[in-house]
């Protein structure tokens, strides 16, 4: 597998990462290649939908207007299935850095290391058989995931998963808000309420977490893709992303 190993894995440069800043908190992202998109063709989201690979945001901003942006995520998947070892050994030292650097500062610091991938870290074993998250303990973690299954299992206290709904897994939905959780849902227009569920504006800030215990649906504006043949139709007609007037006719029924 040939590849330029990555020398950095996070990053503080996203439109929305950037909003926490105002709500004192300073947010480092992982960004990798989705679904196949790696020398080894192996799937990092693992129960992403037809409509979610679709609607994917990995070829849109940066990763649109630059062929580098692009190739350096994909530089990242390829370094993290390759040596999984060396990989989450150069996060770790990542991570130690910020801490240090942010230990004196009154902005608090969070990350989340699904950018554009869907990822159980808590299953990964970076040092001494802990995870990330558990080596890390003073630092808030946050991500989410269409995969419900992370759910059964008992998380690091300090990861927070927010689930995300797609045009299959609308079972899960249900469950998920049933038992307590938080689902992100993709709307044209922020409806009020949606399956019985208070919608909130998740596009104020990514602080997933900063909702724990709500029991709310975190809706999401669908953000145009920007790339070379994108097709924003395809969102809506395969249900990946719901109409705000599809809404108000089911309350109305």
């Amino acid at each position: 597998m040939n590849f330029k190993t990555p020398t950095t894995l996070l990053t503080t440069k996203n439109v929305k990462t950037v909003k926490g800043e105002k709500f004192g908190w300073k947010t480092f992202i992982l960004y990798m290649s989705p679904f196949t998109q790696n020398a080894l063709g192996t799937n990092v989201c693992s129960h992403a939908s037809k409509g979610c690979a679709e609607a994917c945001l990995f070829g849109s901003g940066f990763g649109g207007m630059f062929t580098s942006v692009e190739q350096s995520r994909m530089n990242k998947t390829n370094f993290f299935l390759s040596n999984r070892t060396a990989f989450l050994e150069l996060l770790c030292k990542e991570i130690e850095k910020i801490v240090d650097n942010y230990k004196n500062k009154e902005e608090r610091i969070c990350i989340r290391l699904n950018g554009t991938s869907d990822l159980a870290w808590e299953k990964f074993k970076a040092k001494d058989g802990k995870s990330i998250m558990e080596l890390f303990p003073d630092v808030q973690f946050y991500d989410y995931t269409k995969n419900y299954l992370r759910f059964n299992r008992i998380l690091p206290s300090n990861y927070h998963l927010t689930f995300s709904r797609s045009e299959n897994n609308d079972e899960q939905v249900d469950k998920l808000l049933a038992l307590g959780h938080n689902v992100a849902v993709v709307f044209d227009e922020l409806p009020e309420t949606y399956n019985g569920y208070k919608v909130i504006n998740g596009d104020l800030s990514d602080l997933r977490f900063e909702e724990q215990g709500q029991n709310v649906v975190v809706g999401l504006k669908y953000k145009n893709m920007t790339g070379k043949g994108a097709d924003n139709k395809k969102a809506f007609m395969s249900g990946f992303a719901v109409r705000k007037s599809s809404v108000l006719v089911e309350i109305a029924a």
